[in-house]
């Protein structure tokens, strides 16, 4: 049992006796000898989850600049290798994620490419109709956009008099109104997109 007890304390004693090294990072020569010295070992940890040796290699510069641009003067070398793996591990997950949400992008983009000329000039076409109509319809007088709005739903003439405490000839002459109205102000526009058959 005295044995034990001897070896913890002997145990303590020197761990008590270590101290902490501390590598200055804000001195070139020194920065260059820790880079020479972990730069084959992240190498090989990045390429654990990415096969590019160069996109590997080019995310290690980009943590060297980082702890560079930062100029810290003293780092404990006890926890410095641990923090440049996790550093890079952090740099692998960003390209990773980015890389996906660009390849999901250019997939998009690449079905929206495949539509022929004619189907994106009838999207073009179909989406300034849209616009136009609904702009006229915009500017039609409050009651008689209701009315129109409840017709295009699906109402009787008879529902939307009752909806509306209108008479059904009212609500006729409304619906004409917005009809006449729709046509004067979409006469050109129409004519011009009917060129183009």
């Amino acid at each position: 049992m005295q044995f034990l007890k001897n070896i913890v304390l002997t145990m303590k004693s020197i761990w008590n006796k270590e101290t902490v090294h501390w590598i200055n990072l804000a001195d070139a020569h020194i920065f260059q000898q820790q880079y020479n010295l972990y730069f084959r070992q992240l190498k090989y940890f990045g390429m654990h989850y990415i096969a590019d040796e160069e996109v590997v290699c080019d995310l290690i510069q980009d943590l060297w600049l980082k702890i560079w641009e930062r100029k810290e003067n003293r780092i404990n070398e006890a926890t410095f290798k641990q923090y440049l793996f996790q550093g890079l591990y952090r740099s692998i997950l960003d390209y990773i994620k980015h890389n996906n949400v660009v390849r999901e992008y250019s997939q998009k983009l690449s079905s929206e490419n495949a539509m022929t000329e004619p189907e994106i000039s009838y999207k073009i076409i179909k989406a300034e109709i849209y616009q136009a109509v609904n702009q006229v319809f915009d500017d039609l007088p409050d009651a008689s956009r209701r009315v129109y709005a409840a017709c295009l739903n699906g109402k009787s003439y008879k529902e939307i008099a009752e909806e509306f405490n209108i008479s059904i000839n009212t609500v006729k002459k409304h619906i004409n109104n917005a009809n006449h109205y729709m046509r004067k102000r979409l006469k050109d526009f129409l004519l011009f997109i009917l060129s183009f058959r």
